[in-house]
């Protein structure tokens, strides 16, 4: 009778680990196939360029858990069980149903990103049980931060620059080294009820500290900057190189619009079917190296009745405030919230995106904010 440390049992779990290595990387096909994307993100976008570096920690990590790995191995073979429990299959489930509804339904490429990240790590936790999901959780922890998108979703959500938010994510993928660390030397493995309790916990808080707020959509408004009101100088502005780089494949027009006192630039947008060449505006000025001091979805009323959804950025730029109105149309409503807008656009109907910014004279914000509506209300 073969004792567990004997050669032929060695053996077995050599082959037992190197099926188990193929049947993970088949799990990660799903994720793999947004990496074209994501690397695509990483060259151009110089706020995304750094998160090679969270890969890197993946890589490492990984390989600092895999000593855990094969213990789990032969412990599953020990107690001849071949996979995981029905949790890790139901979140398996989940996941990869968010994965295909984020890539044929809504086109959301953060969330098919991280959705094919975490159904990998529930297949994980199928294939080598919760004590490898568990070693391993780390290492997907740090890949997630190199998510693109997610350093302008920190700066919109927290209100800082793009530079704190780096020095943050570089902060949160020593913590997961910590994790690894202190997985590997203490052999401590959370009960997955306990894990999965944790999660529900923090979604719960999360989903109730985001709440959309009640801003309604307001009726379509679509200015006519062809126009020409009286008392007010509209004059187009051609575009910039890269101006043009940025916009490409896109219907931009670009204005100067003054009453005498109060200068604005006005940019219409007309929105194309690939949705991911429409960014947020806040992101659009960080990248710019705009300060934003607020940013909030809000319903103004025009001097001529009509009302308007809007998202106010209140930022300073070179050293200048600025008031900045962003919205976008489609054909039956304007909606002020950049995420209203990406889940309501569809391929079928046509949306503009327009921004209205002015510069804030004196301190005197009430007055940048009135000549804009007022301005607005002329077309």
């Amino acid at each position: 009778m073969q004792t567990p440390s004997s050669p032929a049992s060695e053996a077995c779990v050599s082959v037992l680990l190197w099926k188990r290595l193929v049947l993970a990387l088949l799990a990660g096909i799903p994720f793999f196939l947004t990496l074209q994307y994501t690397f695509h993100s990483w060259r151009i976008t110089p706020v995304d360029r750094p998160n090679w570096i969270f890969l890197l920690a993946f890589l490492l990590l990984v390989a600092c858990a895999v000593p855990v790995i094969k213990d789990s191995v032969k412990e599953l073979k020990r107690s001849n069980a071949c996979c995981g429990n029905a949790v890790a299959l139901l979140f398996a489930f989940a996941f990869f149903g968010i994965y295909l509804g984020a890539t044929f339904v809504r086109q959301i490429n953060i969330l098919r990103i991280l959705s094919g990240m975490a159904f990998w790590w529930s297949c994980i936790w199928i294939i080598y049980g919760w004590r490898g999901a568990w070693a391993l959780l780390p290492a997907f922890a740090a890949l997630s931060l190199g998510c693109p998108s997610l350093t302008f979703l920190m700066c919109n959500h927290f209100l800082i620059q793009l530079q704190t938010a780096f020095y943050l994510k570089i902060g949160a993928v020593l913590l997961c080294a910590a994790a690894c660390a202190a997985i590997m030397l203490t052999d401590y493995v959370m009960k997955y009820g306990t894990f999965c309790f944790l999660c529900s916990a923090a979604l719960i808080i999360f989903c109730v500290l985001n709440l959309p707020n009640d801003v309604k959509p307001s009726p379509p408004f679509r200015p006519d900057l062809t126009a020409r009101p009286e008392g007010i100088t509209v004059t187009e502005i051609p575009l910039k190189e890269d101006a043009i780089r940025f916009f490409e494949g896109l219907e931009v027009h670009q204005y100067n619009i003054s009453d005498g006192i109060f200068h604005c630039n006005f940019l219409e947008v007309k929105c194309s079917d690939d949705i991911h060449k429409i960014h947020p505006a806040s992101h659009c000025l960080r990248s710019n190296g705009a300060v934003i001091q607020s940013e909030s979805v809000v319903q103004h009323v025009m001097p001529d009745g009509r009302e308007l959804s809007v998202t106010e950025i209140r930022s300073t730029l070179r050293g200048i405030p600025i008031l900045t109105f962003v919205w976008y149309t489609g054909p039956k409503e304007t909606l002020g919230s950049y995420f209203r807008f990406r889940s309501n656009w569809s391929s079928s109907a046509q949306w503009y995106s327009y921004q209205a910014v002015t510069e804030i004279y004196d301190g005197n914000e009430d007055a940048a904010r009135a000549f804009l509506l007022k301005t607005l209300s002329r077309f």
